[in-house]
């Protein structure tokens, strides 16, 4: 999904109702990819990349080997817009959800799609989507919350294809982020973000109640709760700033403040120990680290570890996920590339294009616009699944290397 051209470039927030639209003009570079089933090595990193500021631990290495797994094609008529804005994995990993441009939630059997790449359910919705984020619950898989472009959350039953609840609290300004906090937290509570340049948090048992609210100088692009279940929720927002707050004391202020992005903060994740990744429209992601501070005060500005580049991010929202146990983060990118970085290391360790010469309805101006991990253990392997701007879907298995000794996620 392409994104208006306020939040990427300055950190006024557009007024309701801009849909404005970008053009890529990054050419999508062509090489071979492997048919369902074979290994996909991707292309070689450039050589005029510089090298990324502060110590790394050795030269860059790829330990995981992915395979193309499925290929789902576009469900759009020649045509048709059905840019992928979000896709979710539901807690049990059964079950994939997309949603974007097209007005539909989308719901995939993981186990199937090798075999079947149709949805096994769709729910179409009144506006366009920005987010789609699967309820956490036991079992996983019987709701999916969106937030979308006319500035309300609303949560799907999944079962039945129909709301279960909704919440139109931002003033009609576009929703661009929602997020649950884990099943095991001590709160049931949910965030989302949104162009009024506010971050609500409140409880998705009683959506029409009251609310607690964090401020930006944007519009909050992105927000993430902590996946360990502890109180912090992270917010990304268009005036290039991050930040951390205790769900405790939303008004207390943040307890970390992240500032280096040389443009609008568009993706935040969390990372083991205390550490959050940030992407941003400067074609950049962030690995930030902060000191412990006491419950419910101030701590200041993080420290930025390390810098991530080489994905072309200035225009779209690209996507950005990070599979905390095995330490890779995954984005998409204008030059419609999937890129993987290890946290290790600046430079990514897999960069395959997301080829679809072969889709006749496929424009080549598209780009990668949305990637998420199932986060599976780091020695069992995981999966990565990315969506283009045209709706095609790709699946990627990853499994460690043989021989290869992985690092200690929390010593990075």
């Amino acid at each position: 999904m392409t994104t208006p051209s306020s939040p990427c470039s300055s950190s006024s927030s557009p007024t309701s109702g801009q849909h404005r639209r970008c053009q890529v003009q990054e050419s999508a570079a062509v090489d071979n990819e492997g048919d369902n089933g074979q290994v996909v090595h991707g292309i070689p990193f450039p050589e005029d990349i510089e090298d990324v500021e502060g110590a790394e631990l050795s030269p860059p290495r790829c330990e995981w080997e992915f395979r193309l797994a499925a290929t789902v094609p576009s469900p759009s008529l020649a045509g048709a817009s059905e840019a992928i804005g979000s896709v979710d994995f539901d807690p049990a990993g059964r079950l994939l959800a997309t949603g974007g441009i097209a007005r539909k939630v989308r719901i995939y059997g993981v186990a199937g799609l090798p075999s079947s790449p149709s949805p096994a359910a769709c729910i179409c919705v009144p506006a366009k989507l920005s987010s789609v984020r699967w309820r956490p619950e036991e079992g996983g898989g019987r709701a999916v919350g969106c937030g979308d472009y006319d500035g309300v959350v609303t949560e799907y039953d999944v079962e039945r294809g129909v709301a279960a609840w909704e919440r139109d609290e931002h003033a009609g300004r576009r929703v661009w982020a929602l997020d649950y906090a884990p099943r095991g937290a001590p709160t049931s509570m949910a965030a989302s973000g949104s162009d009024d340049r506010t971050a609500h948090v409140w409880d998705p048992r009683a959506p029409s109640g009251s609310w607690a609210t964090a401020r930006a100088g944007g519009a909050v692009l992105c927000v993430e709760f902590d996946p360990s279940g502890g109180p912090q929720l992270a917010v990304g927002s268009a005036d290039r700033r991050a930040a951390v707050y205790d769900v405790r004391a939303l008004g207390h202020g943040a307890v970390a403040c992240m500032d280096g992005h040389a443009r609008a903060v568009t993706y935040v994740r969390w990372a083991p120990a205390r550490r959050v990744v940030t992407s941003g429209a400067d074609g950049t992601h962030r690995l930030w680290e902060w000191p412990a501070a006491p419950a419910r005060e101030l701590s200041g500005p993080a420290r930025e570890v390390r810098s991530y580049s080489g994905h072309v991010s200035g225009r779209s929202f690209v996507g950005m996920g990070l599979w905390r146990g095995a330490g890779l983060v995954a984005s998409g990118s204008e030059s419609n590339h999937v890129f993987v970085y290890d946290l290790r290391w600046g430079k990514p360790v897999w960069v395959h294009p997301f080829d679809v010469a072969s889709d006749s309805s496929s424009d080549a101006g598209g780009f990668v616009s949305a990637v998420t991990w199932l986060q599976g253990d780091a020695d069992g392997g995981g999966a990565l699944v990315a969506g283009r701007s045209d709706g095609v879907l790709k699946m990627f298995t990853c499994q460690p290397r043989r021989g290869d000794t992985h690092h200690q996620v929390d010593d990075l």
